[in-house]
């Protein structure tokens, strides 16, 4: 960790008071089963914030934040994309609060109430592996249907965020966009894709069977694709879809009612700094929304994260039309 980012953290804790007495935060995020959670907690003990994770699918704990409304067991939640985090602010679940590094953010990557602001640009991509060549090369999202690619690829499960945004960004594309309404045609498709995909096995190892050869196409989040392709030495190409990628952004909030407001400040403080950030894309190959974060980055970082053009998404009313499509999903689409 840079002697700044330490600086600021030690600059937190003088002024909240916290330095006398340390406080235990409970973090919900879906980063907390891997690596990237090791990482976070390392750093932020290293600038005397104790943090601890409680993990899971970022529709898990969408839904377990919900349940807890009355009586919050998280101080703070990051990792969580839009539609969840304007759906949780819709339900009155943030303590606004506005840290220092958020004045440099663009409009589209913070709450313009301060419930929350974001810190990754996520492209959720489509990928191919070195068996896939020639005229089997997907070009667009919507090509999934195709009788060629049937067992080629898998959706993952619907309580994963990832697979909430894959989802969201195909259905919009046969949206209302002023209402949210999907157009049957949209229903039909979506119905020809989970025809298509491999349902994997409980337990098997996904990205082994990605390097097998077996399930060439990756459906995922930039960075995972990055990080599993190269630990397991697969070879992938991104595919620039016709019509754009859905271009997610993790946030990190305050729960309302939290016993422990001023270290969740001190943590929020310290963990969006743009030091922090160009460290964490350092480590996990992770485009940072903050620009000087972005700038700080590794030039392949940005290279990456470059490739893409955003498919437009009106998130407002995405955000409020998802639980019912992820309903209709799960009665009337999956098998």
């Amino acid at each position: 960790m840079s002697n700044k980012v330490v600086s600021l953290a030690a600059l937190i804790l003088a002024t909240t008071g916290l330095g006398a007495q340390a406080q235990t935060l409970t973090v919900y995020s879906p980063q907390a089963g891997d690596d990237r959670g090791a990482f976070i907690t390392e750093k932020a003990l290293e600038a005397g914030i104790d943090i601890q994770f409680l993990g899971g699918g970022g529709g898990e704990l969408f839904d377990r934040l919900i349940a807890e409304k009355s009586n919050p067991q998280a101080d703070v939640v990051l990792g969580l994309v839009q539609p969840s985090m304007y759906q949780l602010k819709a339900e009155d679940m943030f303590e606004p609060y506005v840290p220092s590094w958020a004045a440099e953010l663009g409009p589209d990557f913070k709450d313009a109430d301060g419930n929350f602001h974001m810190f990754w640009q996520t492209p959720i991509v489509m990928a191919y592996t070195d068996e896939v060549s020639g005229d089997a090369i997907p070009s667009s999202w919507l090509d999934l249907d195709d009788p060629q690619y049937q067992d080629k690829f898998t959706v993952g499960a619907i309580t994963s965020q990832t697979t909430r945004m894959i989802l969201t960004g195909i259905l919009w594309r046969f949206a209302d966009p002023e209402t949210g309404e999907i157009a049957p045609e949209g229903w039909d498709y979506l119905r020809a894709v989970y025809a298509n995909a491999r349902v994997l096995p409980e337990g098997a190892d996904y990205w082994q069977t990605v390097a097998s050869g077996d399930m060439p196409i990756v459906l995922s989040w930039l960075g995972g694709v990055v990080n599993n392709a190269a630990s397991n030495n697969i070879g992938v190409t991104y595919v620039a879809t016709e019509g754009g990628t859905p271009m997610v952004a993790e946030s990190i909030g305050i729960i309302n009612g939290t016993d422990d407001l001023e270290a969740a400040k001190a943590f929020v403080e310290w963990f969006g700094s743009p030091e922090f950030m160009a460290a964490y894309a350092a480590e996990f190959n992770q485009a940072p929304a903050h620009p000087e974060a972005l700038a700080n980055s590794p030039e392949d970082v940005r290279d990456i994260v470059g490739q893409f053009s955003p498919q437009s998404i009106d998130w407002d009313v995405a955000s409020g039309k998802l639980n019912d499509w992820l309903e209709t999903v799960q009665l009337d689409i999956m098998p």
